[in-house]
């Protein structure tokens, strides 16, 4: 099991540094969802709506990264579980739209892990997915959850 690898190179300090104050975003939500598999696709609409609304077009790769992270949130952490939830923060960051998935805390024994599934695994396949469709991704430093952004 290797670790998740967070970013690639320079864009991994574009995530992480503190954004100058021009560069900061004015386009910033969030909406909070029951932790349960049909809020997936509500995520995904609540964020395509949303990205309408501010007039911002919404990246290709965008709507596989959010669900991907939102049913990460729900199959492995305690949002999935009765009556617990997940946030989604979304933010338009200059070239690239932020988002956040914050999460009721992992489940026991779980840790954000990148895998390299095995060709007949029916799971697994999430964050290589998010690693190769975002500039960077990687846990929040803050709380739990994670976040990735995409190119604009």
């Amino acid at each position: 099991m290797a670790p998740p690898r967070h970013g690639r190179g320079e864009d991994e300090l574009k995530c992480i540094a503190p954004k100058p104050a021009h560069t900061r975003s004015d386009w910033k939500a969030r909406h909070t969802f029951p932790g349960t598999p049909k809020h997936v696709g509500e995520a995904r609409t609540w964020v395509k709506s949303t990205l309408a609304k501010w007039g911002v077009a919404e990246p290709d790769q965008l709507t596989l990264v959010v669900s991907e992270l939102v049913t990460n949130a729900i199959t492995h952490t305690r949002s999935g579980h009765p009556g617990e939830q997940f946030t989604v923060r979304l933010a338009v960051l200059g070239d690239r739209v932020r988002i956040t998935v914050r999460d009721a805390g992992p489940k026991q024994g779980r840790t954000l892990t990148l895998r390299t599934p095995s060709p007949e695994a029916k799971h697994g396949r999430g964050l290589p997915l998010v690693d190769a469709l975002a500039l960077c991704w990687g846990s929040l430093k803050i709380g739990t959850g994670v976040y990735a952004e995409v190119a604009r």
